[in-house]
């Protein structure tokens, strides 16, 4: 369902099955991590930043006292924790965790390079935030060149790289670059996920940002009415992409109707 873009849908099946769980008193607590990750990431999306929160700090502290062999898991929740704090708007946090978990990776006995690679993508997109912009950006060459080698150039996480790696572009001034790179990521996004998915939203809304800043009102204008469409009923009302994209759009509509 999640893949799907049914998020409501998603977080009462995972509550449902959380709450099933749970009545299983013999069950391991460490079986209940990966369904508490589900409702992370699913908060994550919708915009219910506490209610995922609560479910990583519930994650960590089971993994936290469970058997040795848990630092992979941990490595896991952080990824995802840092990818939390990034949508609230806390990038220093967000670092914090995202190079916690990256340590982790490396100190394994076995370093998946997959796994590596998508944690130092969520760094580097971290990273542009904070205006880090020289290591995001070798960060962003060397995982996009692993994701094009395994899985191929129009894979869902090449997608997800050109999007930071234009994202990038765009902090740095570089406009039609990041026009450019982003138009790409919509692309494999609109091929990989369900329409409706609100992944493709942020592609689009930096796409939106993007082509303003050319001057290409007009089709900047049509990418946040689809943010709109995407967001509006299947995130909370106050996620900030959807509120930043009602802004964006009233402020482009004006200066179309004075430009005529």
């Amino acid at each position: 369902m999640r893949a799907e873009g049914m998020l409501s849908e998603a977080r009462r099946e995972f509550h449902r099955a959380l709450a099933l769980a749970e009545e299983d008193r013999s069950l391991d607590p460490l079986s209940l991590v990966p369904l508490l990750n589900d409702i992370g990431v699913t908060g994550k999306y919708r915009g219910d930043f506490d209610e995922a929160a609560s479910a990583y700090d519930r994650a960590l502290k089971v993994v936290d006292t469970g058997e040795v062999g848990t630092a992979v898991l941990r490595a896991m929740l952080l990824h995802n924790i840092a990818g939390l704090a990034h949508a609230r708007g806390e990038p220093a946090a967000a670092e914090s965790a995202a190079r916690e978990g990256i340590a982790l990776r490396l100190a394994a006995a076995t370093v998946e390079p997959l796994d590596l690679a998508a944690d130092q993508a969520a760094l580097a997109a971290i990273l542009v935030d904070l205006g880090q912009v020289l290591e995001a950006q070798e960060l962003l060459t060397r995982v996009l060149r692993v994701f094009e080698s395994t899985y191929g150039p129009e894979h869902y996480e090449v997608g997800v790289t050109l999007h930071n790696l234009g994202s990038l572009q765009h902090r740095c001034g570089n406009f039609k670059s990041a026009a450019t790179t982003l138009t790409r990521a919509v692309k494999i996004k609109r091929a990989v996920l369900a329409p409706s998915h609100p992944d493709l939203a942020i592609s689009l809304h930096n796409l939106a940002c993007a082509q303003a800043k050319l001057g290409h009102n007009h089709r900047a204008a049509e990418s946040l009415r689809e943010v709109l469409t995407l967001l509006s009923g299947s995130v909370a009302d106050g996620h900030p992409t959807l509120l930043s994209a009602r802004n964006r759009l009233s402020s482009l509509s004006s200066a179309i109707n004075i430009d005529g």
